[in-house]
């Protein structure tokens, strides 16, 4: 799943580069996360490293930063699961298959509006297209842009730092809360709603919250009225995962909701209580929202609004990148 979101914007060819390029990053945190989880001390600070990394690549592109999020993400659930260390090596094969398996069907996506379209020219029905010259990445740009922003005075090298402190600290908090059983949605409320702006990271701690209490009410009625059909639970997960991919670039509250319906049915499916998840939901977003907004506040940017918009633009467009 989580390899199926870099580069969503992307045509299916760039896509297709782009997954198969983070899949083995996306095994490796999962190893890393089965390799640490034992260890609480480990465990922070392989996700405080991990998460600074994430962060910074907003210095690059949204397309970057979007797959540096997967691989923290990755990570995150890894050690979330608290997996062993027996578990790295099949952590690490089964991540990266995924990975490449969503690569060849975004390749199969091609291949396939390919031949559509040369039918289609073939037939008369349409004009030949013009060829799409899209660069899959500029190495030279990103590399250019990551150095640039290796200063304190950078929003981007500054959200890193606090990226990075943030997700630890959320993963610290779970642990010493004996959080075991979905502690890690702690960190994943502050993966998704932490950004490189503070006004951007407010709002969506608002839409973050606003969403998450729409799909708990939604999931907790759902899963009361199907309580033993499975096969219309699995067609509702099915169904909240599409739109969490669909609406993710749509508006960030209505992804919450898919994925937070989402979250509470499996947990449903898996055994445990509706009600009980949707309340651990409530409780590991709640404390999750409070690290965001407490992050900026204890160290913010430097610069104004107006001044941080003006250095985002210094940071080529070029998706990329």
């Amino acid at each position: 799943m989580l390899a199926g979101f870099p580069a969503m914007d992307a045509i299916a060819r760039a896509r297709a580069a782009w997954q198969a390029a983070v899949a083995p990053a996306i095994g490796l945190a999962a190893a890393l996360g089965a390799l640490t989880a034992g260890s609480g001390a480990l465990a922070v600070m392989a996700m405080a490293l991990v998460g600074a990394a994430a962060g910074y690549c907003f210095a690059v592109s949204l397309r970057f930063s979007i797959a540096g999020l997967m691989v923290a993400l990755s990570l995150l659930i890894s050690q979330g699961l608290f997996l062993t260390p027996a578990d790295a090596i099949p952590a690490l094969l089964f991540a990266t298959a995924g990975g490449i398996a969503q690569s060849a069907f975004s390749l199969a996506i091609w291949a396939w509006e390919g031949t559509c379209r040369w039918r289609k020219v073939h037939m008369g029905l349409a004009a030949p297209a013009r060829p799409v010259d899209e660069a899959v990445w500029d190495w030279r740009g990103g590399v250019a842009d990551l150095r640039s922003n290796l200063t304190l005075a950078s929003t981007s090298f500054r959200h890193a730092l606090r990226f990075g402190a943030a997700l630890a600290a959320g993963v610290a908090v779970y642990r010493l809360l004996d959080m075991h059983q979905h502690g890690f949605w702690v960190p994943l409320t502050i993966l998704f709603v932490l950004r490189p702006e503070e006004d951007e990271t407010f709002h969506r701690l608002v839409l973050r919250a606003v969403g998450t209490a729409v799909g708990l009410v939604i999931a907790t009625v759902l899963a009361e009225v199907l309580i033993g059909d499975e096969v219309a639970v699995a067609l509702l997960l099915a169904v909240a995962t599409a739109f969490a991919y669909g609406l993710l670039t749509v508006q960030y509250a209505l992804f919450t909701t898919a994925i937070t319906v989402y979250a509470v049915l499996l947990a449903d499916t898996l055994g445990e209580g509706a009600l009980h998840a949707a309340g651990q939901r409530a409780y590991a977003t709640a404390i999750g929202i409070l690290i965001a907004g407490a992050a900026f506040l204890v160290w913010s940017n430097p610069a104004s609004g107006k001044e941080a918009a003006e250095e985002r633009s210094l940071a080529s467009p070029d998706p990329a990148r």
